[in-house]
């Protein structure tokens, strides 16, 4: 029998043991429905997607429609969580990208209705609009009224600033001429409104909340209306029937 050199024999006992290393590893290494370390990386075109047993989806995250621009390839990237019954519970897209570029987080109940939802203009809270107002007198008699030509409080409270904007619709009684405004921490906010001498007016009152003061999210702040006439003589009176945060 040949000799066979030294150096080889050991090559192959080398050998040998490698594979047998490389058995035991793969024999060892976890399954590959699991992710012991590291991420897991989805590209512009790819998304993570959940199913029902019957191929409905639960959970979309990455690509979704609309896109932004399939020209440009510019992809929309988000998140849908769906009920097993099909209807949408949590999203994080924009509907609109052209005209509503940026993205609100919503939360839907079963019949599609918003009931939560973040601004995608000016940030903030879009819905709920909160508080629901409280019943107050009819009789006009019950109102706080002036008769002064300067301006004057007639009614004021605290709030909380949680979202963009401020709308107040108030029930006006008085003189032609006569003028309402609402102040927010000591100062105007929107534009006054004059009574024309329409029989049950009302003067609805929108401004600008956050931007205007400026207030933070989740501030305090004092709510004044103030109310004047035109002449001396005259007489103004008025009452809120709801003052609401609400989107911009």
């Amino acid at each position: 029998m040949a000799t066979i050199p030294t150096d080889l024999l050991d090559r192959v006992r080398e050998i040998e043991r490698r594979i047998r290393g490389l058995m035991a590893s793969a024999n060892s290494s976890p399954a590959m429905n699991q992710v012991g370390n590291g991420d897991i990386v989805v590209g512009a075109l790819g998304r993570i997607r959940a199913r029902t047993s019957q191929g409905e989806d639960l959970l979309l995250v990455g690509r979704v429609q609309p896109d932004r621009d399939t020209d440009a390839k510019a992809y929309q990237q988000g998140l849908e969580l769906r009920r097993d019954d099909g209807s949408l519970a949590l999203s994080l897209i924009t509907t609109d990208p052209v005209n509503t570029p940026v993205q609100a987080l919503r939360v839907l109940d079963h019949r599609g209705d918003t009931v939560l939802a973040t601004d995608s203009s000016r940030g903030g809270l879009a819905r709920p609009y909160l508080p629901l107002p409280t019943p107050a007198p009819v009789r006009k008699a019950a109102w706080e009224s002036t008769g002064s030509t300067d301006w004057t409080t007639l009614y004021a409270g605290p709030g909380f600033a949680q979202h963009p904007r401020v709308y107040c619709v108030l029930a006006v009684s008085g003189s032609v001429g006569a003028a309402v405004r609402l102040l927010v921490d000591g100062a105007p906010v929107g534009a006054e409104q004059t009574l024309t001498g329409t029989v049950g007016q009302t003067a609805d009152l929108t401004a600008t909340l956050v931007e205007d003061l400026p207030a933070s999210f989740g501030d305090t702040v004092n709510f004044e209306i103030q109310a004047k006439v035109a002449a001396t003589g005259d007489t103004v009176a008025c009452l809120p029937r709801g003052l609401y945060g609400v989107q911009s």
